[in-house]
């Protein structure tokens, strides 16, 4: 078991736009909190200031670096079972309204999920 799992992330130093560094802890998101990553995938400063668990605005404070440092580190660290678990809720909702994520997906444009009836299948 790699101790980030055991400890629930891992510690970096961010580099703070002033020069200064700033210990930071990049976390395993919370269950609780996963609706909060989805909504945050299209907004990497809502999701730097998630993944280390500080307020609104905070993301601004670091400098790009330490930014790309923190988005890579998180998304490694959620990556896993953040997949299961957008899997686990795309198959709880084609239960209960059997065709919608398809049309969702079409109708934002975005590519037909993994899963779907009519989704080209993955390559062997």
């Amino acid at each position: 078991m790699k101790t980030e799992t055991l400890f629930g992330g891992l510690e970096l130093d961010a580099t703070l736009i002033s020069g200064q560094t700033e210990r930071v802890f990049v976390r395993q998101i919370p269950i609780r909190q996963m609706p909060q990553m989805l909504a945050a995938l299209e907004d990497e400063n809502r999701l730097v200031e998630l993944f280390c668990d500080k307020p609104e605005g905070w993301s601004d404070s670091v400098t790009v670096e330490s930014f790309e440092k923190i988005v890579t580190e998180g998304e490694r660290l959620n990556a896993d079972f953040f997949s299961r678990w957008v899997q686990r809720r795309l198959t709880r909702q084609e239960k209960v309204m059997p065709g919608i994520t398809e049309k969702i997906a079409r109708n934002a444009g975005l590519p037909l999920p993994i899963g779907s009836p009519n989704a080209p299948s993955a390559p062997a």
